[in-house]
């Protein structure tokens, strides 16, 4: 009877100690709060026993990417083709990546094939190096004087585009991919050309 008479009286009197509907008034505030910071400490060992979260698992094998590149405003120097197997180094840092070659350009276009790649995941960047110094040559506020392209189709607002924008799947023995190439200086000097007309159209009145 007495046990029946607690357990009511947790249901109408919350200032008891009754948590979520039980009755504990036979129970002190820091035998309470020991449970509970052992029931924490049991899920926070269980969380850590189980260990990183898995990694993306490709099928076993190797293939050949053929990159054709396009767009050259002239065939002066050579393009530098990246290819990065993860975001670090990329888009220029040349010893994180998996290979950098230099190929030749004619006619406003090159090509570069990549052998032997084990299935996964990757990135490309490429730099119309022009003058031959092996970097992007930059003007005013960092603005890119050279040609550049990346694999997919990314958005060029802000920067370079991270890794994960431009990454591609090969799990497949042959891949082509097509990358056409942009120039910042190009599109400024259309621009400039753009707002020049216009100033010299007369105006309607």
């Amino acid at each position: 009877m007495n046990y029946l008479r607690i357990q009511h009286n947790t249901y109408r009197d919350l200032d008891n100690g009754a948590i979520f509907g039980w009755a504990v008034r036979s129970r002190s505030w820091p035998t309470v709060v020991s449970r509970l910071c052992q029931g924490l400490l049991l899920m926070l060992l269980a969380v850590a026993c189980r260990g990183p979260a898995p990694t993306t698992a490709f099928p076993s094998g190797t293939g050949t990417l053929h990159v054709a590149l396009e767009g050259f405003h002239n065939d002066r120097g050579t393009a530098i083709v990246s290819l990065f197997a993860g975001p670090k180094g990329f888009p220029d840092e040349v010893a994180a990546s998996v290979s950098t070659v230099n190929v030749a350009i004619q006619e406003g276009k090159a090509t570069v094939t990549f052998a032997g790649l084990p299935y996964g995941d990757y990135a490309l960047s490429v730099l119309h190096d022009e003058d031959g110094d092996g970097q992007m040559a930059t003007g005013l506020f960092g603005a890119p004087r050279e040609g550049f392209g990346f694999s997919g189709y990314p958005d060029y607002r802000f920067g370079h585009p991270a890794y994960a924008e431009v990454s591609f799947l090969l799990v497949e023995p042959q891949r082509e991919m097509t990358i056409v190439m942009r120039y910042e200086t190009g599109r400024r000097q259309h621009q400039d050309e753009g707002r020049a007309a216009e100033s010299r159209r007369p105006s309607q009145e």
